[in-house]
């Protein structure tokens, strides 16, 4: 036995001792049962966690419950209450929109050659319909067919149907309702008129210049252009043998010509467009110095072009051009220096075709710039000259004055009438000997006359009077200038009347305050005239000297 079982056992040999050993066994005890409770604790604790973390609280309970062989009390269900709610819901009603999509296909390759043939439809810009047709035939091999002229070629097949002219009362009476009511003779003088030859001549030129430019569809003539000319009749009245050309078709604008005698100045807007010229056929020598309002553009425009043209090593066709716009520009610059012309915006005038000036031993019909012609439109009749000469193929232009009298919004951009309801009265040998500035007075006067010679009109129609706008221009400029002269003086004369600086300086200063003197001034009860005053004056002045 070990000396420690021995001390165990071995009974304490005093009082002292023995009640030692007994307080040291009940705390062994009590530090023992309290370490027990800890780790139960401590255990419980751990097994509540790990139930809680593996959710397994309801498998142990079971499994429990099964190894006593106790089983659960049913569990009593509680049955819902059912309420009945009447509810009310909109349900949105669903638009099924069917949607097909074509998917294209790709055409399978032939096995062999297989003949093919298009027509496609379509209008150009200008109006033209045109039909293209793709032939195909079956050829020889590649190297063969490119040397053959017709293996691979347009044919161009152009159809136009000429127009035939209008030459019946009815059918100009379709076209504007006023002319067989204004003039008092119409149905005689159209009864009896013929078609002339300017209408057949000038449908001829339209057809040569399409044929000419038919491989460039940009030039080719507009259906609009092709179609501008409803009749030429050669009219003449049976009793006074007066003559006149009776055309029928629309009106373009003009926008040409300048005089700087009568407007010194141009506006950019008519002046810079694409198609402005500062000539017109009809003009006259030049009546004072003041210089053309487009002569400085035109002189620059010609020196810039002589600058160049002395540059060597040019093109060929650079030079040619060069060359053109030189002798073009001289030509222009010589014209303005010496000549005046009509103004479209400021005087009444139409344009007729090149092709028919020239004419008077062919024709007697046959017109001439000068000479006097009458618009109609609606039912006004304006008075008019043949003041300028268009292109040989085109018919129905006139002045921007003309123009703007037809219809307000009408601008060298924009025709007054786009329909074949204008009517030109042109009188052939009309024209005046000596050409000058526009009389328009003389004008209305002149076409009257030859309206009476042609019958005459009826009531509730009259021949219109131009207001003559550059004597209404020069007016307003002289009653400016008067005005401003006028003010100038006024201004001058207020000036005149006040007081100068001098005489400020010499007059007496106000008098002061009643009681009160200033020094070196003389006493306010002294008369302005009086020694004393002069006297103080004069000392004043003899201080301030000093």
């Amino acid at each position: 036995m070990s000396s420690d079982t021995e001390e165990f056992f071995e009974e304490p040999t005093s009082g002292k001792k023995a009640g030692n050993s007994k307080k040291s066994a009940k705390r062994g005890c009590v530090r023992l049962i309290i370490l027990m409770v800890l780790c139960s604790i401590a255990f419980a604790v751990l097994c509540v966690l790990l139930i809680d973390v593996t959710n397994s609280g309801g498998k142990i309970k079971r499994a429990i419950a099964g190894m006593l062989d106790i089983k659960p009390d049913p569990v009593a269900i509680p049955k819902p209450e059912v309420k009945v709610v009447e509810k009310i819901v909109e349900v949105p009603v669903e638009k099924i929109v069917e949607k097909i999509v074509e998917v294209e296909k790709d055409r399978p390759m032939p096995s062999s050659y297989v003949p093919w043939q298009t027509i496609d439809t379509a209008k150009m810009w200008n109006g033209i319909n045109v039909t293209t047709k793709v032939n195909e035939v079956k050829g020889q091999t590649a190297s063969l067919e490119r040397e053959k002229e017709d293996s691979y070629q347009i044919k161009m097949e152009l159809n136009i149907s000429v127009p035939q002219p209008n030459d019946s009362v009815g059918a100009l009476g379709s076209l504007n309702a006023n002319l067989p009511l204004m003039f008092k003779d119409f149905s005689t003088l159209v009864e009896n008129a013929k078609v002339s030859p300017f209408y057949h001549h000038i449908y001829e030129l339209k057809t040569d210049f399409i044929q000419k430019n038919v491989t460039r569809l940009d030039r080719v003539l507009s259906r609009h252009n092709l179609y501008d000319c409803e009749t030429i009749l050669e009219i003449e009245h049976p009793d006074t043998k007066r003559k006149a050309l009776l055309i029928q078709g629309e009106m373009d604008v003009v926008a040409d010509g300048s005089d700087g005698d009568r407007v010194p100045t141009l506006s950019d807007y008519i002046s810079m467009s694409d198609y402005y010229q500062p000539f017109t056929s009809y003009g006259w020598s030049k009546k004072t110095n003041t210089p053309n309002p487009l002569l400085e553009r035109w002189e620059t425009k010609l020196k810039e072009y002589e600058t160049e043209f002395a540059i060597k090593g040019l093109s060929i066709e650079r030079n040619r051009e060069l060359r053109e716009g030189i002798d073009k520009y001289k030509a222009g610059v010589t014209d303005m220096k010496g000549r005046s012309f009509l103004i479209a915006e400021m005087d009444p005038f139409i344009v007729v075709p090149l092709s028919f000036l020239g004419r008077k031993d062919e024709n007697e019909f046959g017109p001439a710039i000068g000479d006097y012609a009458v618009v109609v439109y609606g039912d006004k009749l304006y008075p008019a000259i043949a003041g300028d000469a268009g292109p040989s193929y085109k018919m129905g232009e006139a002045s921007l004055r003309i123009a703007k009298a037809l219809n307000e919004k009408a601008s060298p951009y924009n025709r007054p009438v786009s329909d074949l309801h204008v009517t030109y009265l042109l009188f052939p040998n009309s024209a005046d000997e000596k050409k000058g500035p526009p009389n328009l007075e003389e004008w209305h006067a002149k076409c009257s006359t030859f309206l009476e010679e042609l019958g005459g009109i009826n009531e509730g129609f009259e021949l219109h009077q131009w207001e003559d706008l550059i004597a209404k221009l020069n007016t307003e400029k002289e009653a400016a200038k008067k005005a401003e002269e006028e003010a100038a003086e006024k201004a001058k004369a207020a000036a005149e009347s006040e007081p100068s600086t001098e005489d400020d300086a010499d007059a007496p200063d106000p008098a002061p305050a009643e009681g009160k003197t200033e020094p070196g001034t003389p006493d306010s009860d002294a008369a302005p005239d009086s020694p004393e005053a002069e006297g103080g004056a004069g000392s004043a002045d003899a201080a301030a000297d000093n």
